[in-house]
């Protein structure tokens, strides 16, 4: 029997009575905060494979609890392939997400790693507004997403089923490298970058122009946040690592000032600021577009609100009820 799944994404969840004495938790106890792992775990308990779509914190987690168990996974040689997708494969999220195939009886000790991002295609879909009043959900808006079209496909079958090395597409790895790279199961760690020959005079400026874009983008959303959440929420060495970024940046600046034909003014703000005092804030920083991360922000708080929004109505309906069976019979 093999289990597929698109399980909720960073469920929060409670660890049942007597959770480590169940079969299923022999890895190690996922945290409360976050149920990838477990759903990962009970899947693998019941079935010998499993194929689960999830976001790429799955392959980098530095939580102790989850990195533990991914690198019992991987140590006991469960771990079959990794298949790295393109973001905006949802019409709702721009998340990106993987699919981590396993299976308990492989007949090799490899990991097979694909990034298929390259082979994305962007098409345009309408969808209506979700979030907001009646004037924006009867709106219908256009949105470019990826997808892998039916010869994407036939191409990453081909490397599950006759795993190669393919330049800047796929990597067969042993565990001893992913041991070497902390058990991190991100594909784009282990692919050699496809190298293209380029004319870098006529490629300079858009070279130029696309890494100004991403520079500015990176910078649209600021985000204040206590340390230890940070720590607890297990984004402490990114948040550290994009303001490490945004330093460099000025060196970077400063040394291509006086460069001929290379324009650049790349983002030097901080855009994390980690706090002692209990703040959790998003500061939006150009209005004229709205970040995507804004729109999946809103569409799960929405879904959220409406879900605690049913339950509290149901409890007060409980609560009528008991209260009017109470009065009548007093």
């Amino acid at each position: 029997m093999t289990t597929i799944s698109n399980p909720p994404y960073n469920m929060k969840w409670k660890h049942p009575f007597f959770a480590m004495s169940q079969s299923r938790f022999a890895f190690g106890l996922p945290p409360e905060n976050n149920a990838n792992y477990a759903f990962i775990q009970t899947a693998l308990d019941k079935n010998d494979k499993a194929v689960f779509l999830l976001p790429n914190g799955v392959l980098t987690t530095s939580d102790k609890e989850e990195s533990a168990i991914r690198q019992a996974l991987v140590e006991n040689n469960y771990l079959e392939a990794v298949i790295q997708l393109p973001d905006k494969m949802f019409e709702s999220t721009s998340i990106p997400t993987s699919l981590l195939i396993f299976n308990k009886h492989k007949a090799t000790a490899n990991v097979v790693m694909v990034d298929a991002i390259p082979l994305a295609k962007q098409v345009e879909r309408e969808q209506r507004g979700q979030v907001g009043s009646s004037a924006h959900t009867k709106r219908v808006y256009k949105k470019q997403i990826n997808i892998l079209d039916n010869d994407a496909i036939e191409q990453i079958m081909s490397l599950l089923d006759n795993p190669e090395d393919k330049e800047g597409m796929s990597k067969v790895v042993s565990i001893d490298q992913i041991k070497n790279n902390d058990f991190i199961i991100q594909p784009t760690r282990y692919i050699s970058i496809k190298q293209e020959k380029t004319d870098s005079s006529s490629n300079l400026k858009l070279i130029c122009e696309d890494l100004q874009r991403i520079s500015q983008e990176k910078a649209v959303i600021k985000l204040t946040i206590n340390k230890k959440m940070a720590q607890d929420l297990g984004i402490l060495g990114l948040c550290e690592l994009l303001n490490m970024s945004a330093d460099a940046n000025k060196e970077i600046n400063e040394a291509y000032k006086n460069v001929p034909d290379v324009n650049i003014d790349l983002n030097t703000e901080h855009v994390v600021t980690l706090t002692n005092n209990k703040v959790f804030k998003i500061e939006v920083k150009k209005w004229d577009k709205l970040p995507d991360i804004i729109h999946a922000f809103a569409i799960m708080w929405a879904q959220m609100s409406k879900q605690y929004n049913d339950r509290e109505n149901v409890a007060l309906m409980r609560l009528k009820a008991i209260m009017l069976d109470n009065y009548f019979n007093n």
